[in-house]
C-alpha cells in the first residue's frame, strides 16, 4: 500500500472506493467491484486494537484488483466532512464518482452520513446497502465474534472465503515427531486468532495446499504455553519454511487435558479421521 498523501495530482483518477477494509468481507468486495479499472481505494488506517487484525494492512492488496492507498485516521478525524472532501479534490482533480458502504459515517465526530456526500459536493456517490447472509448482516464486527466463539464455518461464509492466517515458523517442544504426530509450530501474534481448539484446516507451504488439522490454545497436557501447531495429514514436512499460512475451515472441539501421551495420541488420530471425512467433500474453489 502506498500513502494516499503521495498520490500524483496528474493522475486520472476518477473513481474512488472509501473505507477500512479491516477484513475484506463480502461486502468490502461488493464495494470494489464497483470501481472502474483506473479506479482506487482509500483505506482509512486505523490504530491497533486489542485483538490484533483478521487481515494485516500489508495483506489487503491481495484483495482487490485497483490500488489500494491509505490515510491515518488521525490525519482526518479533525476534518469537517466539507473539508474531507474537498481534500478529496485537491488531491485527485479527475475525481467525479465515490463508493462506499451504507454504513461510512465522515467528518468530525462522524457527522456526515454516505448519502451526505451528493449534498455537499458535485461527486456522484454509489452506496452498497447493507449485505446480509441467513439474516446476518456481514459486518467485521460480527465476524471478529464469530472467531473469538468458534464458530469459524459462519465467519467464513461472512468472509466469503477461509479466515487465515500467517505464522513464522518456530522450534516446538519435539515431542510430536517422537511420541505423537509431527507439527509445524507458527507465530502469528498481529492477527485475531480464533477461539482455542483443534481445527480442520488447510496449510499452505511453499505455495502448495495441504490437509491439515491445526491446535491453537494452551497445552494443558504438556507444559501449558500457548502454541499455534498444524499437523500435516499423510505428508511428513521436514523442512518448513520460515513462513506458512493456515485456512481454517472447522472446529472439531474444544481445547482439552489429557492424561497421558496415548489417551492424547488416541484423539488426535480420531481427529485426524474427522478432518480427511470432512476435506474430503470440502470444496476447495474459496480459499483464497
Amino acid at each position: 500500500m502506498k500513502k494516499f498523501s503521495l498520490i500524483s495530482k496528474n493522475a486520472n483518477i476518477k473513481s474512488i472506493a472509501i473505507g477500512k477494509f479491516d477484513s475484506m468481507h463480502l461486502a468490502h468486495k461488493a464495494i470494489l467491484d464497483k470501481l472502474d479499472e483506473n479506479g482506487i481505494v482509500l483505506l482509512i488506517k486505523m490504530p491497533p486494537n486489542l485483538y490484533g487484525f483478521m487481515l494485516p494492512y500489508d495483506k489487503r492488496q491481495n484483495y482487490s484488483q485497483n490500488e489500494i492507498y491509505y490515510i491515518d485516521f488521525d490525519e482526518i478525524s479533525s476534518l469537517s466532512g466539507i473539508e474531507f472532501l474537498e481534500m478529496l479534490k485537491d488531491k485527485l482533480p479527475n475525481l467525479e464518482h465515490i463508493i462506499v458502504g451504507g454504513d461510512f459515517r465522515f467528518g468530525k465526530n462522524r457527522a456526515y452520513s454516505a448519502k451526505d456526500i451528493e449534498n455537499i459536493s458535485n461527486f456522484t456517490t454509489t452506496i452498497i446497502s447493507e449485505m446480509s447472509i441467513d439474516g446476518i448482516p456481514i459486518h467485521s464486527s460480527h465476524i471478529k465474534k464469530y472467531l473469538l466463539d468458534g464458530d469459524i464455518k459462519l465467519a467464513n461464509k461472512l468472509l466469503g472465503r477461509f479466515y487465515c492466517i500467517e505464522g513464522e515458523v518456530i522450534s516446538g517442544q519435539g515431542i510430536g515427531s517422537d511420541l505423537l504426530f509431527p507439527t509445524i509450530n507458527i507465530k502469528a501474534d498481529v492477527y485475531v486468532l480464533p477461539q482455542d481448539g483443534v481445527y480442520v484446516t488447510y496449510t499452505k507451504i511453499n505455495g502448495e495446499i495441504f490437509k491439515s488439522i491445526s491446535f491453537l490454545g494452551h497445552r494443558f497436557s504438556t507444559d501449558m504455553s500457548f502454541a499455534i501447531e498444524t499437523h500435516i495429514i499423510d505428508k511428513n514436512i521436514k523442512n518448513p519454511p520460515n513462513i506458512l499460512e493456515i485456512y481454517f475451515v472447522e472446529k472439531i472441539r474444544d481445547n482439552q487435558k489429557f492424561n497421558s501421551f496415548a489417551l492424547l495420541k488416541e484423539q488426535i488420530t480420531n481427529d485426524i479421521n474427522i478432518a480427511r471425512d470432512i476435506l474430503e467433500i470440502q470444496n476447495k474453489i474459496n480459499i483464497f
